[in-house]
C-alpha cells in the first residue's frame, strides 16, 4: 500500500487532460490477463457484446481518450465516451432513465444516483461481476467497496483520502496547522480560499465532513469569521496558493495540486491536521447502470473491464484517485492513500443522504 509519487503517473494524467503531450503509460498486465479463468457465461456475454459493437460511457472528460482506446484494444468493442460535469451528466442520466429512453449504458461519477435505488431504476452490478480477476480477494480488505447499503448498485473503483489543506509553505509553515482550530488564528483572516460550497463539488464534500466532525459553529467561525474567499475554478484555487495571494486553500483537487508541482512549484505543501485525518471518498469513480441500458452485454463487459487491473490502471493514473485494487500501483501521492490503523469518516449511503440536510444547514449558516 506504500505508493510513492512517480513522474510517470503525473505526466500520464497531464497528457490525458491535454495540458501536455506524453506517451501513453505502459500497462503492466497483458491485454488478455484480465479475462483469465473466465467462466463459460463470460464467453456468451462477450460474444453478445461484440455483436452489439459499442457502448456509451459517461464520466470525467479526462478519461475519454485512454479509456476508449484501452477498452477497444482489450475487447474489440467501440467505447463512445460522453464527457461532462458530474452534476450535468447525473441530471441527464436521471431524466433518461425515468423516461425509459436511456442513451448512457454506464455512468462513472459520484453518488447522487442513490436516490434512484428505491424506485427500482438502477440495474444491480454485483451479479454482473463474472470474472475471477474482479473477485473480492483482489481488492483492499478482501472486499468490493459499495456506496449503497445493499452492496449491489453503486460500485467504487477508487477510495482515497480527501479533506486536506494546501499551503504555500514559504508563507505558512505546515507545522503551524497541527489542529483544524489553528485555522481560526486571526493572522489567517482573509488569507484562506475554498472551492465554492454552494453546489456539489470538492468544497461542499470537504465542508460537510468538517461540519460533521467539528460542528456548525466551527464552520461559521472558519468560513465567516476568517473571511474565506470562494472560487469555483479548481485551477485558480491552487494558483492562489502557489502565488501567495491566498496561502491556504480548502477543497482543492489532487489533479491540480500535482500539475502545479510538476510545473516546478515546490512551495506547495499538502497538510492534514492531526485532529481530523480526512475522509474516504470514491470521488468520481462510482459505477452506475440504469434499467434499460441500450447495450446491456457491452455494459457487463465494461463493468468487468473497468474493475480489472488494466481498467483501474487507466483510471487511477489519470484521475489520481487511489484504486481499491491491491495490484494497481501507478504512483499515487501518499497523501491520498489510506493509512493502516487510521479510522476515517466514510462517505457511504447513510452519510451521503445525511449530507443533503447538512448542506442545507451549512448554506443557511453561511448565508449562501
Amino acid at each position: 500500500m506504500n505508493r510513492k509519487p512517480s513522474r510517470r503517473s503525473v505526466i500520464g494524467g497531464l497528457a490525458a487532460s491535454g495540458l501536455i503531450t506524453a506517451p501513453s503509460l505502459a500497462r503492466a498486465a497483458d491485454a488478455d490477463d484480465w479475462q483469465a479463468g473466465a467462466p463459460p457465461e463470460w464467453g456468451r456475454v462477450l460474444k453478445a457484446a461484440q455483436a452489439e459493437g459499442q457502448i456509451t460511457v459517461a464520466g470525467q472528460p479526462a478519461l475519454a481518450d485512454r479509456m476508449a482506446a484501452g477498452f477497444k484494444r482489450d475487447t474489440g468493442i467501440t467505447l463512445n465516451f460522453l464527457g461532462g460535469k458530474p452534476q450535468q451528466l447525473g441530471v441527464r442520466f436521471e431524466q433518461e432513465v425515468r423516461a425509459k429512453s436511456l442513451t448512457i449504458d454506464v455512468l462513472i461519477g459520484g453518488g447522487q444516483e442513490l436516490v434512484l435505488i428505491p424506485e427500482g431504476l438502477l440495474q444491480p452490478l454485483r451479479p454482473q461481476l463474472l470474472l475471477p480477476g474482479v473477485a473480492p480477494e483482489h481488492f483492499r480488505d478482501g472486499k468490493h467497496v459499495w456506496m449503497d447499503k445493499a452492496g449491489k448498485y453503486l460500485l467504487q473503483g477508487a477510495n482515497y483520502v480527501f479533506g486536506w489543506l494546501i499551503v504555500d509553505k514559504n508563507v505558512v509553515k505546515p507545522e503551524e496547522l497541527k489542529s483544524w482550530k489553528d485555522l481560526l488564528d486571526p493572522k489567517f483572516r482573509g488569507r484562506i480560499a475554498s472551492f465554492d460550497l454552494s453546489g456539489p463539488g470538492p468544497g461542499q464534500g470537504a465542508a460537510t465532513w468538517i461540519s460533521a466532525t467539528f460542528g456548525i459553529d466551527y464552520i461559521k467561525a472558519l468560513f465567516l469569521g476568517q473571511q474565506v474567499k470562494f472560487t469555483s475554478d479548481t485551477r485558480a484555487l491552487v494558483e492562489g496558493v502557489v502565488r501567495g495571494t491566498t496561502p491556504i486553500a480548502f477543497g482543492a483537487i489532487q489533479q491540480q495540486v500535482e500539475r502545479f508541482r510538476e510545473a516546478g512549484f515546490d512551495n506547495l505543501a499538502v497538510v492534514l491536521p492531526d485532529d481530523g485525518p480526512g475522509y474516504l471518498t470514491g470521488g468520481f469513480s462510482i459505477l452506475k447502470q440504469g434499467v434499460g441500458a441500450p447495450h446491456p452485454n457491452a455494459a457487463t463487459v465494461f463493468i468487468n473491464w473497468y474493475m480489472s487491473r488494466p481498467g483501474q490502471e487507466i483510471y487511477e493514473s489519470i484521475m489520481l484517485e487511489t484504486s481499491t485494487r491491491t495490484d494497481v500501483h501507478t504512483g499515487i501521492p501518499d497523501y491520498l492513500v489510506p493509512r493502516p490503523g487510521v479510522k476515517y469518516y466514510f462517505n457511504d449511503e447513510a452519510e451521503y443522504l445525511k449530507r443533503f440536510e447538512m448542506v442545507k444547514m451549512l448554506l443557511t449558516a453561511l448565508g449562501r
